[in-house]
């Protein structure tokens, strides 16, 4: 009988849920709320070059839409209000609402869009997520884009409970695993920055209610723009290494005995996947995947790839076999559940033309030639050319510099002449 009573108080909610957000859509559309529209996207899209024209103009796809539309409903605060459009639904409405409304408003009101890892991937479109930021582990039901989501992903959504059951409101996006680190580290710096504004006791939620829209949007530039720059000043790119494995055994046990590597798969898998960790000097950041026959490093550019490789070779020995390295397009990673993502064909934000890239390009690389890199072992490119085993070593790198450049020209990319780096270092 209980069960019975549990199963019908669901299917309630779930009836109030459909109906709820009808009349939450259609409260939205009020002319008041409407002619805010605009501001908030300029808002939320949090681009300077961005215009209202852009809007009017009907360059929005669909899918960019409803991303930005959920976030208006959930977390955009009504101007000369401190009320989001959700509370202001609420208390304008409240009246009208019945008992099983007023407890789903209630909890999505306080719903937060975040990232979350996935954990575990079980049969019936549920999966357990954890929250990249506080921490928290739940579960939710998602039949739609369950089937494209593998463990490890890492997904950006809003959850909103009904009932007993959790749900995902609006577009799923997901990214690779190698995104991870990048997303923690950029909302390590703004919720810093969002304490110093607002006050150190503002918690994480309160951030992600008021300014998690631009982790998305940073994400999404990173990506979209092969030759922005990690958190670290370097290139960003999906590079990785390919080994063969000779001896899986003691591959596997040297790969255990690296402290920087934490294992977020099962030992009793034939795919074992590692992490690496932030511990002491060690600045890699990426994932390693192991099996009986091939290893395979992925990390966000190509000084990550490099530590990577080299931290992996002296630790495995002849165990494993260099095969050869290669670069992904990130566009691929995005939204793969939901739409083909398009190819973006424009300059990085702040420049006008591809002449004014060049140009500071040419400045960025004037510089660089002079910076100690710890892939060179501390010393400049310049320094490095006067050892024979430096030499050979920055060749390399300009070399795989080259590669990712031609693969961005091929995708009509911004990109750079590596002959005139070259030239630079006299290395014709």
């Amino acid at each position: 009988m209980t069960d019975s009573v549990v199963d019908i108080s669901q299917h309630k909610l779930d009836q109030s849920e459909k109906e709820l957000k009808t009349k939450l859509v259609d409260y939205s559309e009020r002319e008041e709320i409407q002619s805010q529209l605009g501001e908030a996207f300029y808002i939320w899209k949090n681009d300077p070059n961005f215009t209202s024209e852009n809007l009017e103009e009907d360059q929005i796809d669909e899918l960019t839409f409803e991303k930005f539309y959920d976030w208006f409903l959930y977390d955009f605060k009504v101007f000369d209000s401190e009320e989001r459009v959700i509370e202001k639904f609420y208390l304008d409405e409240r009246s009208d609402l019945s008992g099983a409304e007023k407890k789903l408003i209630k909890d999505w009101i306080r719903s937060i869009h975040s990232f979350f890892e996935v954990q575990e991937v079980l049969d019936g479109g549920i999966y357990i997520i954890k929250d990249i930021f506080t921490g928290r582990t739940f579960e939710v039901v998602d039949k739609a884009s369950s089937k494209q989501i593998r463990r490890t992903d890492i997904i950006a959504a809003r959850p909103l409970k009904i009932g007993t059951q959790t749900y995902f409101s609006g577009v799923v996006s997901l990214y690779p695993p190698t995104f991870k680190n990048l997303i923690v580290e950029f909302f390590d710096q703004e919720f810093k920055e969002y304490q110093n504004l607002h006050g150190v006791e503002r918690n994480k939620k309160q951030y992600l209610k008021d300014w998690g829209y631009q982790i998305g949007s940073y994400i999404e530039d990173v990506a979209s723009h092969p030759h922005f720059l990690t958190p670290e000043g370097d290139e960003f790119v999906l590079s990785t290494a390919n080994y063969r494995v000779d001896d899986y055994k003691g591959c596997i046990k040297s790969i255990e005995k690296v402290k920087s590597l934490k294992e977020i798969s099962n030992e009793a898998e034939e795919l074992r996947v590692f992490s690496w960790e932030k511990i002491g000097r060690n600045q890699i950041t990426g994932t390693l995947e192991v099996e009986e026959s091939k290893l395979r490093l992925e990390c966000y550019s190509l000084e990550m790839l490099a530590k990577a490789k080299e931290k992996i070779e002296k630790q495995c020995g002849e165990s494993i076999t260099h095969i050869e390295d290669s670069t992904k397009e990130l566009d691929t990673f995005l939204d793969r559940s939901k739409s083909e993502s398009k190819k973006l064909k424009k300059l990085p934000l702040g420049v006008k033309n591809k002449k004014e890239l060049d140009l500071e390009l040419d400045n960025h690389y004037d510089k660089w030639i002079d910076n100690p890199l710890e892939i060179l072992g501390g010393k400049s490119p310049k320094e490095a050319l006067k050892s024979k085993e430096g030499k050979l070593k920055l060749i390399s790198m300009i070399d795989e510099l080259e590669t990712i450049y031609e693969h961005a020209k091929k995708l009509g990319e911004p990109y750079y002449d590596v002959g005139k780096l070259r030239k630079k270092l006299k290395l014709n």
